[in-house]
């Protein structure tokens, strides 16, 4: 046959090849490789970030350091965004209603998403074409902590889902988060806030109001964690979060936007309360894998952090010796490896008078600096001026991105740290775009219209089981309102602006008419017609404070609380700004003219419950925690006042003034007989020493009446009515049941019993040991043992949204597991078994032996099956031990894999020796 015989020989194997290889990755769509993905996905985003970083310039991975604010919300050619993302090559914008980016309106979503898909434009235009992070802060409740209000699902604060006591409905709030933002094209929510309340500071510059899930550091991280996964889901992993505000402002004496706080903990404190919910979504709590995506660090200053309490302690934003120290901490450390650390704000007050105490100079390029330096990968350029211009904003920004060039190119350890946190930024494009294509990054701006605003039902639900009856108890409620009473409603309805009054024009978030309308809703002419809209009247908290102050009122307040049946107070926070009324009702309750109306009075909560204190709580008729202003919630607490509804939610925060102490609320009820069940053995059964008796303990619940806390501890007790003892047992709780194990090694009558804190009373569990038989006399007699109790996991009837770290058995490896081939030797089995497969089609060939390009064609035949086997088989697609034919371990496993590889090998030779047959008319 000559050279062009081999040739085409060679070339038919070629074609068979090709035909092998489209049919292995048929297999691969069709099923999926869960193994190597599992095994290779990592390394594969790793030599991802490898490659974009090396192609990037010195510009462009100095820029993606940057979040930048701008103004306006055009995006086109020339305007001042397009300059920072074309020239400056910043890695993110944020959105901001302050800014006028958006105008909310029902029309928002669809121009939010037009101006995010102009932004992304932008981006990929050039360069390494990395998409840009878009974004905004949504925490709920509406203004001030939620920037797109219009057109979009008016969502429960984190005090009001706390309320509910349900991980479920935390997640349920994230899920239509993320799955509106991701329809404007927003990838980046600067939330949620985990911080703990457990010290709530009414009145006072520290105090969070709505902006916490509450005050048990174990529950705000379990509702943390929910929302989180809730996020991810409804965008479909194209949302990331930014969980604030690192290492937790809770305890702290003010709010840093306006002025430094300060946090006198040690590290060791810090870890009992404000660490806890961020070490449960970090994954630093056992068997926990990590869920949000980064941190942001908070300008709070804590002065006691390292056992020393100094005056002039940096904010911890600004200090890398305790960012270190705290990401260092076992709960940090192996999420800090590619977890991204973003910066607050680095433009606010409390910034501005750390580095200038005077506010007469404002040192843009250090402050960037150090905030970088002390850990921040993300620094978030915001208000970045001593003023609001925003033109010496947008010179400041530009020109830190300038100096930070200079510093790269200057200084290589700089470089290197630059280096470092544009690969995490980079590994979190990846996750959220996988391919970095502008169509893979964009959004379609009518389906964004269509999407959002359809999250209400879960939002009405979350009122429906937050909203709290404080005070008075259920049985002492009086009778709702009656046809013909006259009902007065005092609104705490502040005038804000979202922007500049030129654009915007001011409104109330909790109008003034918010509780007469949703009471005319229900009950008025359109509904059950109880009320008639002449017997409301509705008047803002300004005008009732002018009248206790004496001042001349332009309605006759005191003729209208004469008249008044029904004295409603619709409450917010207690904002202590010159000019704010909202004091209003404590003054009035503390006035001597409160006593002087034959009216109930009623307070209804729209931020948090713990603004009165006992005596003025006293003199209500009713007090409502509602937590949250948003239509849903207004339209449950009337529903609730109209006796249409029964509160059935309980505060996630300590109220003073009605003595509602959370953890005494936390822990088991005293009240409650503690359900115990025998496991193992069945009842009944003839049982003889030793006797392994599974317990099973709960649900036990708390005095809110929800499931204990994970991790509450349960004492089982067994009692011998003979005599003999056995130890208690302790347990710990999981999704509110504890289970154990005792062995019993002594005959006799047994009684078992549970107690949970002060819950003592439980059921009771009896089990009958016989003795066993009595040993013959040459026997020798050894004394039994005393009983012993060995704790087991805790488990539920039902799937729990959150696990918790569960004591764990370890069982000795057997002979089986510890028998294992040496490494690499599958790859050796494999090969040879190929060859081997490969000889023994050669020799089948008989006289054709002789001819070179059958030899090449069949031996590569062989080799090609061989591989196509060895890829089947760690895709996991073909598995003997999987046919229950071989165990899934040590060389059987191996052997296993050697049989899928031989099949495989010898398959194409077997088709091509039939096909030769059938043409050769049966001769070999």
């Amino acid at each position: 046959m000559g050279n062009s015989g081999i040739f085409r020989g060679c070339g038919k194997v070629f074609r068979v090849s090709h035909r092998l290889f489209l049919l292995m990755m048929a297999l691969t769509v069709l099923f999926p490789p869960r193994l190597l993905l599992a095994q290779d996905a990592a390394p594969d985003l790793e030599f991802q970030v490898e490659a974009l970083l090396a192609a990037m310039t010195v510009e462009e991975r100095v820029g993606q350091l940057f979040l930048v604010a701008f103004e306006g919300n055009e995006a086109g050619t020339g305007t001042d965004v397009a300059t920072l993302i074309q020239q400056d090559h910043v890695g993110g914008v944020v959105l901001l209603a302050a800014n006028a980016n958006f105008h909310n309106s029902t029309d928002t979503p669809r121009e939010v998403a037009e101006l995010t898909n102009s932004l992304q434009v932008l981006a990929m235009a050039g360069g390494t074409e990395v998409p840009l992070f878009v974004a905004v802060e949504h925490e709920g409740d509406g203004y001030p902590y939620t920037q797109i209000t219009g057109g979009t699902t008016p969502l429960p604060n984190a005090l009001a889902i706390g309320a509910t006591w349900d991980v479920a409905s935390a997640r349920d709030v994230g899920q239509v988060t993320g799955l509106e933002l991701a329809a404007m094209g927003i990838n980046l929510l600067l939330g949620p806030s985990v911080d703990v309340l457990d010290n709530p500071q009414p009145g006072t510059l520290g105090d969070m109001g709505s902006r916490t899930f509450g005050g048990d550091p174990m529950w705000v991280g379990q509702m943390g964690r929910a929302y989180i996964e809730g996020v991810h889901r409804g965008s479909g992993g194209r949302v990331a979060t930014v969980a604030k505000h690192f290492p937790g402002h809770g305890g702290s004496d003010r709010l840093p936007g306006e002025e430094v706080a300060t946090v006198d903990k040690s590290l060791a404190a810090l870890q009992q309360v404000e660490l806890v919910p961020f070490s449960a979504i970090t994954g630093g709590e056992a068997g926990d894998e990590p869920v949000t995506d980064a941190l942001m660090s908070s300008h709070i200053r804590y002065r006691d952090f390292q056992g020393e309490i100094r005056q002039f302690t940096a904010p911890v934003s600004f200090d890398a010796e305790a960012m270190e120290a705290i990401l260092g901490l076992e709960g940090f450390s192996a999420w800090r490896a590619t977890g991204l650390m973003v910066s607050d704000s680095l433009g606010v007050p409390a910034v501005r008078k750390t580095f200038d105490p005077t506010l007469s100079t404002f040192p843009h390029r250090r402050i960037a600096k150090e905030a970088f330096l002390a850990g921040n990968d993300l620094l978030l350029l915001s208000q970045f001026g001593l003023n609001g211009d925003w033109a010496d904003q947008f010179r400041n920004t530009r020109d830190t991105i300038a100096f930070f060039r200079s510093e790269y190119r200057a200084n290589p350890a700089f470089a290197a740290r630059v280096d470092e946190s544009v690969s995490k930024i980079l590994r979190l494009k990846l996750r959220l775009y996988p391919e970095f294509a502008l169509d893979a990054v964009q959004v379609h701006p009518a389906a964004a219209l269509q999407v959002c605003g359809l999250g209400i039902e879960v939002t009405q639900r979350i009122a429906n089981e937050s909203v709290t009856l404080l005070y008075p108890d259920l049985s002492a409620l009086l009778l709702p309102p009656q046809s013909g009473e006259r009902l007065l409603i005092f609104t705490d309805a502040r005038p804000v602006s979202e922007c500049p009054a030129e654009e915007c024009q001011p409104f109330s978030p909790l109008s003034q008419t918010a509780v007469e309308e949703a009471i005319l809703r229900t009950y008025g002419p359109e509904g059950t017609e109880q009320v008639d809209p002449a017997d409301i009247t509705s008047l803002p908290f300004g005008q009732l404070r002018r009248f206790l102050a004496g001042e001349q009122v332009e309605t006759d307040v005191g003729a209208l609380l004469e008249d008044a049946d029904w004295i409603l107070f619709a409450q917010q926070d207690l904002n202590l700004a010159k000019g704010s009324n909202s004091d209003t009702v404590k003054l009035f309750l503390n006035h001597s003219l409160s006593a002087a109306y034959d009216a109930r009075l009623v307070v209804m909560a729209f931020n948090a419950p713990y603004y009165l204190d006992t005596t003025e709580i006293s003199k209500l008729s009713l007090y409502l925690g509602a937590y949250s202003k948003a239509d849903p919630f207004v339209d449950t607490v009337v529903r609730v006042l109209f006796g249409e509804l029964v509160p059935g939610g309980a505060s996630p925060v300590d109220v003073a003034g009605v003595n509602y102490d959370l953890q005494r609320q936390l822990a088991p009820d005293p009240d409650q007989t503690i359900p115990l069940d025998l496991l193992e053995p069945e009842r009944g059964a003839s049982l003889q020493p030793p006797v392994s008796a599974r317990l099973r303990a709960g649900p036990i619940v708390d005095r809110n009446g929800h499931r204990v806390r994970d991790g509450t501890m349960v004492t089982l007790f067994v009692e011998y009515t003979g005599g003999a003892y056995a130890p208690p047992l302790s347990v710990a709780t999981d999704g509110g049941i504890a289970e154990g194990t005792v062995i019993l090694t002594d005959a006799g009558q047994v009684r078992c019993r549970a107690e949970s804190g002060e819950a003592r009373d439980s059921g009771i569990v009896t089990l009958s040991i016989q003795s066993l038989p009595t040993p013959t006399a040459t026997a020798s007699r050894t004394p039994s043992p005393s009983p012993t109790v060995r704790p087991t996991r805790a488990a539920t009837s039902t799937p729990q949204p959150i696990s918790t770290p569960a004591l764990a058995a370890t069982a000795p490896p057997s002979a089986a597991v510890t028998d294992q081939p040496p490494a690499g030797i599958d790859l050796l089995l494999a090969a040879g078994a190929t060859l081997a497969v490969a000889a023994l089609g050669c020799l089948l060939l008989g006289e054709r032996r002789k001819q070179p390009v059958i030899m090449v064609r069949w031996v590569l035949l062989a080799i090609i099956g061989g591989m196509l086997g060895y890829i089947l088989y760690a895709l996991r697609l073909v598995r003997p031990e999987s046919w229950g034919i071989l165990p899934d371990a040590g060389w059987a496993a191996s052997a296993g894999m050697v049989a899928v590889v031989a099949v495989c090998a010898l398959l194409p030779l077997v088709v091509m020796m039939r096909k030769s047959l059938r043409n050769r008319g049966g001769r070999p």
